[in-house]
């Protein structure tokens, strides 16, 4: 009995396939007339719409021949300051990653919109308020920098060495050119901020070896006019006293040869002469020959003076080569702006397709409706 009841349910089953088959057929001209509607409808839309094409660049760290002139003159800057820690590599890398901080900037990009010639003049029939709009519209989605999580697995080569970046237009020409002119942009705004951040670092160390150079000349010059000051005081003072020559009478049995050895200084702190007081008792003759040599010798600078002078000679003398540099890229181009040949939306054949089997399966589900309603309206 099983059996039997299984086979009339069968048996009910394609007959019902059947008949749901036969009904599908004997509409067959609403079905494709449905089809074609939708797919005239979808391709309304599909030929109508916004078309959006996207431009790709990789970049990576520049490369010694992308640095120009900055390279040479910030290593001779390097050599007169004596720093040992300069590198191609180090400069290379600093402009890198300074170049990479400010492309993901959102006020930059902002700055960089409102000012470009391209987006003017894509959105001069646009009202204030639509031409802001596309502004922020283009920095959230348009204008992407794709950056790679390190702790990511599985990645490649180019994910580990480079950076991409995009930017979407309706055109593959402005979405090539606007991203040409972006990363030009960020170039240049990177390598202005990073000569004014030199400058001013290059302009304190000019101030601190002037500074050190002045003050070893005021010291001196003050120690010289004491020295003048006093012998001359000494001298008129042994010419009243009626010394003439220098008498070694209290004075510890000091000779006339330890007051000439120094640099031009009398080394008498181990006598009573120490104070200026008693140098009258040199006599009017060594007085007189002293305070000629002090007044008519020049100044003998320490070492560290000629050293500061000549940082300071070679600086001054690169100073007017910091701004010209040349032509610097703080980056590198793994790939170029490219023009792109595929549009990213619409998707003309996919909406066309997907609006002809969406038009077939609509109006199936309503002919198969009004099939069991109208059995159902029978049966009662």
């Amino acid at each position: 009995m099983a059996n039997v009841y299984s086979q009339k349910i069968n048996e009910t089953d394609e007959v019902d396939l059947i008949e749901l088959i036969r009904t599908l057929w004997k509409k067959k001209l609403w079905i494709i007339l449905s089809a074609f509607v939708f797919t005239i409808i979808a391709a309304g839309y599909a030929f109508t719409a916004k078309e959006q094409w996207t431009s790709t660049a990789i970049v990576a760290a520049p490369r010694s021949t992308d640095l120009g002139s900055l390279l040479p003159v910030r290593a001779e800057y390097a050599r007169i300051v004596g720093d040992s820690e300069f590198s191609t590599g180090k400069l290379s890398n600093s402009l890198y990653e300074q170049f990479k901080h400010f492309l993901l900037s959102s006020d930059l990009k902002r700055e960089f919109l409102s000012q470009s010639t391209l987006v003017k003049d894509y959105t001069k029939e646009m009202t204030d308020e639509q031409r802001d709009n596309y502004i922020e519209t283009a920095i959230s989605n348009y204008l992407v920098v794709h950056e790679v999580d390190p702790k990511k697995k599985d990645l490649t080569e180019l994910d580990k060495i480079g950076l991409k970046l995009t930017f979407s237009a309706e055109t593959p020409k402005l979405a090539q050119s606007v991203l040409i002119d972006y990363i030009n942009f960020v170039n240049k705004y990177v390598l202005n901020q990073t000569n004014k951040e030199f400058k001013l670092g290059f302009n304190l160390r000019l101030d601190a070896l002037k500074f050190t150079k002045l003050q070893i000349e005021e010291s001196l010059t003050e120690a010289k006019k004491v020295q003048v000051e006093n012998l001359t005081k000494a001298l008129n003072i042994a010419k009243k006293a009626g010394i003439t020559d220098f008498s070694k009478a209290n004075t510890n049995s000091l000779s006339v040869p330890e007051y000439m050895l120094g640099e031009g200084r009398l080394n008498i702190s181990d006598s009573k002469l120490a104070d200026g007081t008693y140098l009258f008792m040199l006599g009017e003759k060594y007085l007189q020959a002293q305070l000629d040599i002090a007044k008519n010798t020049e100044i003998v600078y320490p070492v560290n003076y000629y050293s500061t002078e000549r940082q300071l000679a070679k600086l001054t003398e690169l100073e007017p080569r910091l701004d010209n540099i040349g032509e610097v890229k703080s980056y590198y181009y793994l790939s170029s702006p490219d023009y792109p040949v595929m549009r990213d939306k619409p998707n003309k054949l996919m909406i066309l397709s997907i609006a002809f089997c969406l038009g077939i399966f609509l109006s199936s589900i309503v002919i198969l409706f009004r099939h069991y309603f109208n059995l159902n309206e029978n049966e009662k």
